[in-house]
């Protein structure tokens, strides 16, 4: 199984495309950042900008070093770079927004970022992120409120929506884990259910699942539940 502990509950988060332009998946993620007092540190990456939303910004990953989670909120053809930077870095993990992948015939460009990831865990493309309510870190490209306290549910869809309306529901009260997997490039369905299963507190995993894929990974993630 893929190693997802740094994703999964960051200390230290680097934002791509940290912008002050209200209503983008950079800034709201920014702003849901501060409301849910994420106590690590936070930082936005920007070839020009100091500062996003109170965050203080640096021109490259390469100036961030290497954080736990890296959220890339810049249009699809620039994906890929930044997705092998965060990888050379050593950076816990990657959440891609940007739609125009394989759902919009480029299954090149996909396979780009699956290349650029290596071995470094990444959600997306085509999702709306992931949020860890124990860790306080909503890595979100929609507007959230965290519980106060975390639930025993995780929630793994493949449709964005699905996951919206998940945390929209009395402010997610009862969620633990939310992942949002969209085109699933790197991380599939299956991967996440087992890697979910070994969080501290989850009790029931909820999934929308578009495709079946690998039937032997399934038994594995699900016999992981089963034990656990």
């Amino acid at each position: 199984m893929v190693d997802l502990s740094r994703l999964l509950a960051p200390r230290s988060v680097a934002v791509v495309g940290a912008t002050e332009r209200e209503g983008t998946y950079a800034h709201t993620t920014l702003l849901n950042l501060a409301r849910a007092e994420f106590p690590g540190a936070v930082i936005g990456i920007h070839p020009t900008r100091s500062s996003a939303a109170g965050v203080a910004c640096v021109p490259t990953l390469a100036d961030a070093g290497a954080v736990d989670a890296v959220v890339i909120a810049t249009p699809a053809d620039t994906v890929p770079s930044y997705v092998a930077a965060a990888a050379e870095l050593g950076c816990g993990g990657a959440i891609v927004y940007a739609a125009g992948f394989a759902e919009a015939g480029r299954a090149e460009l996909q396979g780009e970022l699956v290349v650029a990831a290596g071995s470094m865990p990444v959600v997306g493309p085509n999702g709306n992120g992931m949020v860890s309510v124990p860790a306080r870190a909503p890595l979100w490209g929609d507007a959230v409120t965290l519980p106060k306290s975390p639930g025993g549910v995780a929630l793994i869809s493949d449709s964005g929506n699905i996951g919206v309306v998940g945390m929209a529901h009395r402010e997610g009260e009862g969620l633990h884990t939310v992942i949002s997997s969209g085109n699933a490039a790197v991380l599939d369905t299956p991967t996440l259910l087992g890697e979910v299963a070994l969080l501290d507190g989850v009790r029931a995993v909820a999934m929308y699942v578009e495709g079946d894929g690998d039937g032997g990974r399934w038994c594995e993630a699900l016999a992981l539940c089963a034990e656990r």
